[in-house]
C-alpha cells in the first residue's frame, strides 16, 4: 500500500509545504455518493495509520451502502491527509466498483439459479489480483483460478502437442492419478468435445462462447454423468447472465467486474481546532 503513496508523493508534496500548511490539525472524511457495496476501507485504514492519522472506520468491506453514508474519517497533520486524499480514494471506488458489480451481477443469475456461483478469471491487469480478488469477494463471487499453480485446466493448447488422441488419453489418465485431490477442468467448445471429456472421467467442462441451446445440451449430460460440473464462460456480463444461468450451468466464469465503473466517493478535508 505504501508503494502507491510514494508513487504518488514523491520527494515532496509541493503544494501543501508552499502553502505552509502541513502542520496543521486536520479531517478527512470519505463518504458514499451513491448505493455501493464497499470494498478497501481497511487498506484505506492502514495507510492513514502508517502515514500517522488516527482513524475510524464507520463501515466494513461488503457492507451495502446507500448515498451519503460515512465509510472513514482519519485525524492528524494536514500534510499526511492531503498524501492519503487521491490514492485512498482510488482504491475505494475501484474496488467498490467491482464489488458492486459482483454483486449485481451475482443478484441477477440467482433469481432464475439460485445455487449459480460466479468465478472470476485471472484475466486481470498484473499486480493487481490481491485487490481485486478482495472486491470480488465482497461482492459475493469467488475466484476461478489464482495462477498456473492451484488448478488443473486443460486448453486446446495443451492438447495440441499429443500426436493422436490415444496419446492425449493416456496422458490424461496418469494426471488424473497424479492430482487425486484435484478436479479437473477441460475448456471445450461444442457438445461433441463436452461428450467426449465426460466420458474421460473430466469432473468440470467449461464451456466456452457455446450457444444456449448447445449449452444446454452440455448440461443435460448431468444424467449420463452425475459427477459432472458445468461452468460458462465468454462474453459474459450484467447483459446476458440471466440467460446462461438458465441454462443450468453450476457457474459462471467471468472477467467482467474488473473492469467495473468505480464508484464515486465524496472526499472533504476541513480544518480541526
Amino acid at each position: 500500500m505504501m508503494d502507491m503513496i510514494r508513487e504518488d508523493v514523491g520527494l515532496i508534496d509541493m503544494t501543501t509545504v508552499g502553502l505552509d500548511i502541513g502542520s496543521r490539525k486536520a479531517k478527512i472524511s470519505f463518504a458514499s455518493k451513491e448505493p455501493i457495496v464497499l470494498c478497501g476501507v481497511e487498506f484505506v485504514a492502514e495507510m492513514c495509520q502508517k502515514l500517522g492519522l488516527e482513524t475510524h472506520a464507520y463501515k466494513a468491506c461488503g457492507d451495502t451502502l446507500g448515498a451519503g453514508e460515512l465509510i472513514l474519517e482519519a485525524y492528524g497533520r494536514a500534510d499526511a491527509t492531503h498524501q492519503a486524499w487521491k490514492v485512498s480514494q482510488n482504491i475505494l471506488e475501484f474496488l467498490s466498483g467491482i464489488a458492486t458489480k459482483t454483486h449485481t451481477m451475482v443478484t441477477l443469475a440467482r433469481e432464475v439459479n439460485p445455487k449459480i456461483e460466479l468465478l472470476t478469471t485471472r484475466k486481470i491487469f498484473p499486480r493487481t489480483k490481491e485487490l481485486a480478488l478482495k472486491a470480488v469477494y465482497a461482492g459475493g463471487g469467488a475466484h476461478h483460478r489464482l495462477g498456473l499453480y492451484d488448478s488443473v485446466l486443460v486448453f486446446k493448447q495443451h492438447r495440441v502437442f499429443f500426436e493422436s488422441d490415444a496419446a492425449f488419453e493416456a496422458q490424461f489418465a496418469k494426471m488424473k492419478q497424479k492430482y487425486l485431490e484435484k478436479k479437473i477442468v477441460v475448456e471445450v467448445d461444442s457438445y461433441e468435445e463436452a461428450r467426449y471429456f465426460a466420458t474421460l472421467g473430466t469432473e468440470i467442462l467449461q464451456c466456452e462462447k457455446m450457444s444456449f441451446e448447445t449449452l444446454e445440451r452440455c448440461v443435460a449430460l448431468k444424467k449420463e454423468f452425475p459427477h459432472l460440473l458445468l461452468s460458462a464462460t465468454g462474453g459474459i456480463g450484467e447483459h446476458n447472465i440471466v440467460a446462461y444461468a438458465q441454462t443450468g450451468v453450476d457457474f459462471i466464469v467471468t472477467s467482467s467486474p474488473y473492469h467495473a465503473k468505480p464508484a464515486d466517493i465524496k472526499v472533504v478535508i476541513s480544518k480541526e481546532d
